[in-house]
């Protein structure tokens, strides 16, 4: 979309119409302060900016307007044209400098060439972003579920097409949906997200659509709802298989033309939204048992994501193990040799979300020594609220049957197992938790052949 600014009505007429016959979409202007508001709202890829506009009607007063439209190219147009005022044109952040009267075949040249760079940075800033959010927002992992994942997120971001993620509750598809939103063009807009399931059924339209005052008891004032709030951005649709049927037919047809009504109101809305849904539940066989309409089913999947269970790759247990842990703890921290290991051999039922619990739970509880903090395998355990703490197949106790003497030395040696499992082996903290001198440890693990 390109923003003309120009307080001459002829001037905006003929340009402005010369620039749609090429395709182009185009808002007008008449002054800096509405060049600035439909900026703020609607935003631009290209602004043709006249400096000498009201109230001041100054070219040196239109340069402090450049900076307003970043990181939009701003090509500036006047009829003071002399090297002086292009050089500070400029230096303010212009990208180029037009003399009216403006040649259409220059035009055309320069803001298609500005266009060109607008589309350029915004693919970089889209690459920038996804590679943020998959360190951030917990797309990571190097197995081929999560490469094919990331590498169709790259492809749909840009796209305005509708996208419904399917995945088991724990997989992070919020996650998922932010990513896609922070890798499109409308990242610099609103993603707002609505749990389908959580919103009662007769509050569901309000909080959706919003409503005026008074249409119902307790409507005090009017209130846009996520719609609106989310223009021009994301809708993301937590939980879409548990939205009642009644509002399944209201978001058909939003769905359909962009329009929408608040509750209360006659006049028909619109809203410039993509759709971003959500499911763990199996919305094919709700469409064939009748509790999730067909046609809405089709409008929703546009493209179909599927986020793996953290089970179907648990190649990525270790790498999202350390994330979690280095957000945890506030300085050095570390897993004990097996720990990781013993990680990657649980199903996690709960997915990535259990995982995150658990190394959080486990960091907090861990004990602290001046190293940093250290994560055994008794610590998960306890983390995870198994009935008893993991051993190492190496210190199990012996059968019944044998001396007293042969019992405490089996025990003796688990217990020091344990405690170096929980210390990292630092045979100075282990020693002080047993109560033992760091030499009579030394000669301990010696005898039973812990060295």
């Amino acid at each position: 979309m390109i923003l003309l600014a120009d307080d001459e009505p002829a001037f905006q007429r003929l340009t402005a119409g010369w620039l749609r016959s090429l395709g182009h979409e185009v808002t007008t202007v008449g002054d800096g302060d509405a060049a600035r508001q439909a900026f703020a709202q609607h935003g631009a890829d290209v602004v043709l900016l006249d400096l000498a506009m009201p109230p001041h009607h100054d070219p040196e007063a239109g340069l402090a307007l450049i900076p307003a439209f970043a990181p939009a190219p701003v090509v500036v147009m006047t009829g003071h044209a002399d090297q002086p005022l292009a050089l500070k044109a400029i230096e303010a952040g212009a990208w180029d400098f037009l003399a009216k009267p403006v040649d259409p075949d220059m035009l055309k040249v320069v803001v298609e060439r500005a266009l060109e760079r607008a589309r350029l940075a915004r693919d970089l800033a889209a690459a920038k972003a996804l590679e943020h959010s998959a360190e951030d927002m917990g797309l990571v992992g190097q197995s081929p579920p999560m490469t094919s994942l990331r590498d169709m997120i790259r492809r749909i971001a840009p796209t305005a097409l509708p996208v419904m993620v399917l995945g088991p509750s724990g997989t992070g598809k919020e996650l998922v949906a932010r990513a896609i939103h922070a890798a499109s063009p409308r990242a610099g807009r609103a993603l707002v997200p609505v749990h389908c399931g959580a919103v009662p059924a007769d509050l569901l339209e309000s909080e959706l659509f919003g409503h005026l005052k008074g249409s119902f008891t307790g409507a005090h004032a009017d209130r846009p709802g996520l719609v609106e709030t989310a223009a021009h951005g994301t809708l993301f649709l937590d939980e879409i298989g548990e939205m009642p049927a009644t509002m399944q037919v209201k978001l058909l047809r939003f769905l359909a033309d962009g329009s929408y009504q608040p509750v209360g109101a006659r006049e028909v809305r619109r809203a410039d939204v993509r759709i971003v849904a959500a499911t763990h539940r199996d919305l094919a066989a709700a469409v064939a048992g009748g509790s999730f309409r067909e046609d809405l089913y089709y409008r929703l999947k546009g493209v179909v994501l599927r986020v793996p269970a953290l089970a179907d790759r648990p190649g990525d247990i270790a790498l999202l193990a350390r994330l979690f842990l280095r957000r945890a703890s506030e300085g050095p921290a570390s897993f004990v040799p097996g720990a990781l290991d013993w990680l990657e051999s649980h199903g996690w039922p709960g997915n990535v979300r259990e995982l995150r619990s658990v190394i959080e739970c486990a960091a907090a509880l861990a004990p602290k020594s001046a190293s940093g903090l250290t994560i055994g395998i008794a610590d998960l355990a306890f983390a995870m609220g198994e009935d008893r703490e993991p051993v190492p197949n190496t210190a199990t106790l012996p059968p019944s049957g044998q001396t007293l003497q042969d019992e405490v030395t089996a025990l003796e040696r688990l217990r020091i197992t344990e405690a170096l499992d929980r210390t990292g082996h630092n045979h100075t903290h282990t020693a002080r938790e047993l109560g033992l001198s760091r030499v009579g440890l030394l000669k301990k693990m010696d005898r039973m052949g812990l060295r």
